[in-house]
C-alpha cells in the first residue's frame, strides 16, 4: 500500500501517545469534553461513549478516537463520510469489559507486523486531519512512529510498578475502567492483584517496553505524567497543558465518565 502523506490542516488537533494505564484515557475524555464544547456539545457524555462514536465527517468539525488504531478492541466502519466506531469486546453494563484477544500485547508489547487493518485506518486518519479537529489516542507500541504534524501529547508514569499493577488487575477482572458509581465494585476486585513474584517479573516487561516507547517518542512532544494530573479537576488538568480558554465553553465543575480504579 502506498504510504500516506501525512500532514496537518488544523492546529488544534492533538494525538495522545501513551503505553498503557497511565492516565491517557482520563485525560482524553477531559479534552474531549473541551472539543466537544466548542462545538456547542456540553453534554457529559455516557460510559459507553469512551468508545462508541458516529460521524458524519461533511458535517462534523471534531472527532475524537479511543484507541481508533487498536483493531485488536476497537471495530469500525468507514463508507460514504459516516465513521462509525464501537468495542465488541464490552458488556453495555459500565465497568464489565471482556478480555478480547491477546490484550497483553496490545497494553504494552511491540506485536508482529503492520497490518492492512491499521494502515487504513491510518490512512483515515490522515484524511480527518485534512479536514476536521481531531483528538487521537495512540498506542505507541503496537504502530509505527506516528508523523503528522501535530501536537503530540506523551502520557507516562513514574512508578512503573503501580502501572504494571494496574495492567494486571485489568486483565485478571477484565476490567479496564470503571463508571462513577462502581466504587464498590472496583473495592470487590482489588483480591485479584498479583503476587510479589508475578510483580516483580510483569514489571521488568514493563521496564524494557518503556526504553522502546521513549525510542519511539516524536521529538516535538508535550509530557506529562500521570502523577502529576490524576487528582487534578478536569479544568486543571486542561490549564496543565496550556488550554486556558476552557471556560469560554464549560463550567468551572464540568466532568468526566469515569472514575479510578487500580491506580493505587
Amino acid at each position: 500500500m502506498k504510504k500516506q502523506k501525512e500532514r496537518r490542516t488544523n492546529s488544534l488537533s492533538k494525538i495522545i501517545i501513551h503505553n498503557g494505564r497511565c492516565g491517557s484515557t482520563y485525560l482524553y475524555l477531559v479534552l474531549d469534553r473541551y472539543y466537544r464544547a466548542r462545538e456547542g456539545d456540553d453534554s457529559i457524555g455516557s460510559f459507553d461513549s469512551i468508545y462508541e462514536r458516529k460521524y458524519d465527517l461533511e458535517n462534523k468539525k471534531y472527532v475524537g478516537l479511543n484507541e481508533f488504531l487498536v483493531p485488536e478492541v476497537i471495530d469500525s466502519v468507514f463508507y460514504n463520510e459516516r465513521l462509525i466506531v464501537w468495542s465488541p469486546g464490552r458488556q453495555k453494563a459500565r465497568g464489565k469489559e471482556h478480555k478480547r484477544g491477546a490484550l497483553h500485547n496490545v497494553m504494552y508489547t511491540t506485536m508482529g507486523k503492520d497490518d492492512f487493518t491499521k494502515q487504513t485506518r491510518r490512512m483515515v486518519v490522515s484524511s480527518i486531519l485534512d479536514n476536521q479537529t481531531l483528538l487521537l489516542k495512540y498506542p505507541l507500541l503496537t504502530n509505527p512512529k506516528p508523523e503528522w504534524d501535530v501536537d503530540y501529547i506523551s502520557c507516562e508514569r513514574r512508578d512503573v510498578r503501580k502501572q504494571t499493577k494496574s495492567l494486571y488487575l485489568s486483565m485478571t477482572t477484565g476490567h479496564y475502567h470503571f463508571g462513577p458509581d462502581d466504587d464498590k465494585k472496583i473495592q470487590r476486585l482489588r483480591k485479584f492483584g498479583p503476587g510479589p513474584g508475578t510483580l516483580d517479573r510483569w514489571t521488568q516487561d514493563m521496564e524494557r517496553s518503556w526504553e522502546v516507547y521513549r525510542a519511539l517518542k516524536p521529538k516535538r512532544c508535550q509530557t506529562v505524567f500521570m502523577e502529576d494530573f490524576e487528582d487534578l479537576k478536569p479544568f486543571e488538568v486542561l490549564e496543565m497543558i496550556g488550554i486556558m480558554d476552557w471556560s469560554k465553553y464549560l463550567d468551572k465543575g464540568f466532568d468526566v465518565p469515569i472514575r479510578k480504579a487500580w491506580h493505587r
